[in-house]
């Protein structure tokens, strides 16, 4: 029902004239595709960067700086469609194998009315993957059509990722920046569902575990969008597959897995092996049509009591952060958090027995003489521009540490574990009162920033009023 509705709001009638002029142009890490002189959409093998849904409507761009060295979500303009290894089989790269090793590419049409790359993944033992990614114009609806066929084929049954939407904005740790605040869609028995992007309900619940995030699809007429800005709602219509389908929100960065339930008998081939189909569009939804859904769609039941649970504090950029209060886990909070459990476990705690400000403090606590205890925000994350120095300062206060209490500053890729450069405070030690320090770091080639309190060696420490900006 919803699906239909979706595509009558789309096909309207254009009665201005166009002639699509694609082309494509190579660049250093993919290939940027105009109509004409207008860049509408940029292509990474597997990767697509939607930037322009309609030669009649200006492009638009989340992301005005240049891509770095990496490729990166800050990279992003607006949606990337992953359509790439996340999920895939693990023995398709088995002996260090990467997803560029196992890839051929080739352009069957660069320029013209319409543009088309196939891509095809070989893997070992005859197993592999094909997309077909077509661009045109579509007079009848006066848009751009962004369309893939996916097709997979492999040993075993096990369903699996065949692509993700994922959002420039959702890393955003700014207010004024955020774009969406629910992904939206249809489950199998019809209802209208959405989910709100909570930081605080991924990290400080056990609504991050699979069976809370994920919820079937329709066989037909699947559909995936986001909500809700004033003019970019990317969606996902999903025409055709032969393998039911279910969706999951990833936890912490919003964007959203179109996933393959397992296949049967019936999708077994004269070769042998499991063969999974798919065709699929992505759209904008218009806003309207976004902000009724929305107003119609149901929150997911809220439970009576979390198995898990933990406070959520609010880290803010550009603001001092006394950790004075936690956030409501079901509302759009756009900003990093500080997970504490609320049972003080494995050293950290959000206590009232000291502050700087306010009332409230963080504590680590530590027995070990090489133990290290550190804390830092998690969800949408500190979002910077890249090669620009950053300052984080704070207040500690310590209570007999051996060793050392300090704030660090890391630049990171993508995940907290890519950890590419760290400034470090001076240290505190002994038992002291609150006091001041500060670490710079330059941003370098990375856009995300983490600040972390540590503590290294036995003793208590206590952190208050920690502040992150941009240094002028």
């Amino acid at each position: 029902m919803y699906y239909e509705e979706i595509v009558k709001s789309l096909a309207q009638k254009q009665e201005k004239p166009h002639i699509p002029q694609f082309r494509v142009k190579k660049e250093k890490r993919g290939w940027r595709l105009f109509d004409g002189d207008t860049a509408i959409a940029f292509f990474y093998p597997t990767f697509l960067d939607l930037w322009c849904f309609s030669p009649f409507e200006p492009p638009i761009f989340f992301n005005v700086q240049e891509p770095g060295q990496v490729v990166d979500l800050y990279t992003v303009h607006n949606t990337v469609v992953n359509l790439a290894a996340h999920g895939w089989p693990k023995q398709w790269f088995d002996g260090g194998r990467s997803a560029d090793d196992l890839l051929t590419w080739r352009w069957v049409k660069k320029e013209g009315s319409e543009l088309e790359a196939r891509v095809t993944l070989s893997a070992p033992d005859g197993e592999g993957a094909r997309w077909v990614i077509r661009v045109f114009y579509d007079p009848a609806w006066g848009r751009y059509r962004y369309a893939a066929a996916i097709e997979a084929w492999r040993r075993s049954a096990q369903g699996f990722e065949p692509f993700n939407m994922m959002l420039a904005g959702a890393l955003c740790c700014r207010c004024e920046e955020r774009r969406w605040t629910h992904s939206l869609w249809q489950s199998a028995d019809g209802t209208l569902r959405r989910l709100v992007h909570s930081n605080a309900l991924f990290t400080a619940t056990d609504y991050e575990s699979s069976a809370w995030r994920t919820s079937n699809l329709p066989f037909r007429g699947a559909w995936v969008a986001y909500a809700a800005h004033d003019t970019f709602n990317p969606c996902v219509l999903i025409r055709d597959n032969n393998v039911p389908l279910r969706r999951a929100t990833c936890s912490q960065l919003f964007d959203e897995h179109i996933i393959w339930n397992d296949a049967g008998l019936e999708e077994i081939e004269e070769d042998g092996l499991f063969h999974f189909r798919m065709t699929c569009e992505f759209v904008n939804l218009p806003a309207p049509l976004a902000r009724r859904l929305l107003e119609k769609a149901q929150d997911p039941v809220q439970p009576k009591r979390w198995r898990q649970e933990a406070w959520a504090l609010p880290f803010h950029m550009g603001e001092v952060n006394s950790f004075e209060a936690p956030v409501d886990v079901w509302a759009a909070e756009d900003c990093p958090v500080v997970v504490v459990p609320k049972e003080p476990t494995a050293g950290i705690a959000w206590t009232e027995e000291e502050a700087r400000s306010g009332r409230w403090s963080l504590r680590l606590d530590s027995a070990g003489r090489t133990s290290r205890r550190e804390l830092f925000p998690i969800g949408a994350v500190c979002n910077v521009k890249s090669h620009t120095p950053y300052r984080l300062s704070g207040w500690i206060k310590t209570r007999g540490v051996e060793r050392y209490a300090r704030l660090e500053l890391a630049s990171y890729e993508y995940h907290y574990d890519n950890v590419q450069e760290v400034q470090v405070s001076p240290a505190v030690s002994g038992t002291r009162d609150w006091t001041h320090v500060e670490v710079i770091l330059n941003s370098g080639e990375e856009a995300y920033l983490m600040p972390r309190l540590v503590l290294y060696g036995p003793g208590q420490a206590w952190f208050d009023d920690l502040f992150l900006e941009k240094v002028s």
